[in-house]
């Protein structure tokens, strides 16, 4: 399972035309090994870096470890590893069709199989890569987007580094940049942000100062505004609607 990194930052993402320097403190996010090396020449950049990382995660290659979110990104370290196998391919498509948002009635009946069916796989599969469907960290989850012909994130990055003596991939892709979302209040916007960002309703609740029922009616709001059902689903809107630049 992901361990978030003390490190999270859940500020409004800075304007294009003004990225963070990363040299002003050395205690920044920004210093951090894995988000350091996205930064540095032997990293890769666009979607084929993503659905790559994904082909790495499904067949075993990969135990994710931490999470961070930066003012301008959201970065993920992996321990690179050699299990015995990975994922099968059914399952593997099972879990890449729920993260880009497919509703599981639909995957159930693609693969001839039981709603529940459908669904204890899925669960099985993402504990098998040592996830769990709360918090799928959302650069696997646009990295399984990338991977399925269904988004294209051009400003993602990977990058192979060691940490602690071990090798370790990063990966990092923009943060959301929910202004985009217009048919959606300020206040809105706000909530979808941390949503794709994976923070869960209490969490939001708290960062507020408000109450977790009034969070769940504006992530309710959230959802019907665009049309969605979920967050994989909503990841997905927002790509469409330009929010990852």
């Amino acid at each position: 399972m992901i361990t978030s990194s003390v490190h999270l930052v859940h500020s409004s993402p800075p304007s294009p035309s003004e990225p963070p320097d990363p040299t002003d403190n050395p205690d920044t996010p920004e210093r951090l090994p894995w988000v350091e090396a996205l930064h540095g020449p032997e990293s890769r950049a666009g979607s084929a870096a993503l659905g790559q990382a994904w082909e790495d995660l499904v067949r075993g290659g990969l135990r994710p470890l931490r999470e961070t979110i930066t003012p301008a990104s959201v970065c993920l370290a992996a321990h690179v590893v050699d299990r015995p196998c990975g994922l099968r391919p059914e399952d593997a498509a099972i879990v890449a069709s729920v993260l880009r948002g497919e509703p599981r009635k639909a995957i159930a009946a693609e693969y001839g199989i039981a709603l529940s069916t459908a669904t204890a796989r899925f669960l099985r599969a993402l504990a098998k890569l040592e996830l769990a469907d709360r918090n799928v960290s959302l650069p696997l989850v646009l990295a399984a987007q990338c991977w399925a012909g269904a988004a294209r994130i051009p400003g993602a990055r990977s990058a192979v580094f060691d940490y602690e003596g071990r090798p370790c991939l990063a990966l990092g892709v923009p943060r959301p940049v929910t202004s985009h979302l217009t048919s959606l209040t300020p206040v809105e916007q706000e909530i979808a942000q941390w949503l794709i960002e994976g923070l869960t309703r209490y969490e939001i609740a708290d960062r507020r100062e408000t109450s977790v029922y009034t969070v769940a009616g504006q992530c309710h709001a959230v959802f019907a505004a665009l049309r969605v059902t979920g967050r994989y689903e909503l990841i997905r809107r927002a790509v469409d609607l330009g929010c990852f630049p």
